[in-house]
């Protein structure tokens, strides 16, 4: 596989995941891509006849509402030898939760296989990332509903929708509004990872990050565990929509931050679903709230705030 650049994406197995899946086999560039799935047999039978001779695939479990089982995946690919390189990283799983559901870590459900999960792979990952580099990616794919980043006004003061006192929804609880907040949180932690990257003073960046909006997509899981209601409603009703788009076109979206040559060496960007570079919300520049999401984020985590001991020297990272 040394000759293969490394992909490893996340949701692959329907909705965006799987049109992105579908676009990079479509490339000549060889690609060995790691299918990072809940359900290995289904995705098995899915993929089984389009795996075209010059791509290589690979599936792995993956179930973001498990800390046990994100640690169990980044600890298969780091162990393997020689040293997997990983060019790319596809972050892309995502859920709204019709009630409020914890998992079997404690975490509100949305905010952990949104948001949390996401930071233990990175921070798992980025070792090998930066070995990997230069021009190593970290898509995060994520959605124009964190735009509306603040919430209703009080005594006069605008308050954010992302609430440290509420994260468990043992205040109140609404699917979309905790996922939004989920989708800030990855913005905001998608810009301070940026920084950090950017701090070590290199002449030449390992690794970019993108934050990626691929449009509403009606027709993808994202709703899996709505009410029947919704999921009808969303994929028969609404997406005759003219506003939305399909799963083939905001695949597209994260297929170009992905692999596309006029983002190399670029980071820090927010594409939105027509490929362009773009704003987020007005919240998510507000670096005080980058830095204590981030601080927030590895708190919950158990891992440390300062991620400067994950860059090893070569010899540290192969072995």
């Amino acid at each position: 596989m040394s000759d293969r650049k490394l992909v490893i994406l996340t949701g692959a197995n329907s909705g965006l995941g799987f049109e992105v899946l579908k676009q990079l086999l479509s490339q000549e560039t060889p690609y060995h891509i790691i299918l990072a799935v809940r359900n290995i047999q289904q995705t098995e039978t899915k993929i089984n006849s389009i795996v075209p001779s010059h791509q290589s695939v690979e599936i792995v479990k993956l179930d973001l509402s498990s800390l046990t089982s994100v640690k169990s995946f980044t600890q298969n690919i780091l162990s393997r030898k020689p040293s997997l390189h990983i060019n790319i990283l596809i972050l892309n799983a995502g859920v709204v939760k019709a009630t409020l559901t914890k998992t079997d870590d404690g975490f509100e459900h949305t905010f952990q296989v949104n948001h949390l999960s996401n930071v233990i792979l990175v921070h798992e990952l980025l070792p090998r990332l930066i070995e990997s580099g230069p021009d190593s990616r970290i898509i995060l794919v994520n959605s124009s509903l964190h735009k509306p980043g603040t919430g209703s006004k009080e005594s006069g003061e605008n308050r954010p929708i992302l609430d440290i006192e509420n994260l468990d929804g043992s205040k109140m609880y609404f699917p979309l509004l905790f996922y939004r907040n989920s989708k800030l949180a990855q913005v905001l932690f998608g810009y301070q990872l940026d920084k950090f990257l950017n701090k070590k003073g290199e002449e030449e960046r390992k690794v970019n990050v993108s934050i990626v909006e691929p449009g509403f997509c009606p027709t993808t899981e994202l709703a899996r565990e709505s009410a029947i209601f919704t999921q009808f409603f969303l994929k028969y009703i609404l997406s005759w929509a003219p506003f939305t788009r399909t799963s083939e076109q905001g695949g597209a979206v994260i297929t170009y931050a992905a692999i596309s040559s006029e983002l190399e060496n670029k980071s820090g960007l927010y594409i939105n679903r027509l490929c362009q570079i773009d704003k987020s919300s007005d919240e998510s520049y507000d670096e005080e709230k980058q830095k204590f999401w981030w601080k927030t984020s590895c708190d919950l985590l158990g891992i440390e705030e300062d991620w400067s001991g994950l860059i090893f020297d070569r010899k540290e990272i192969l072995g």
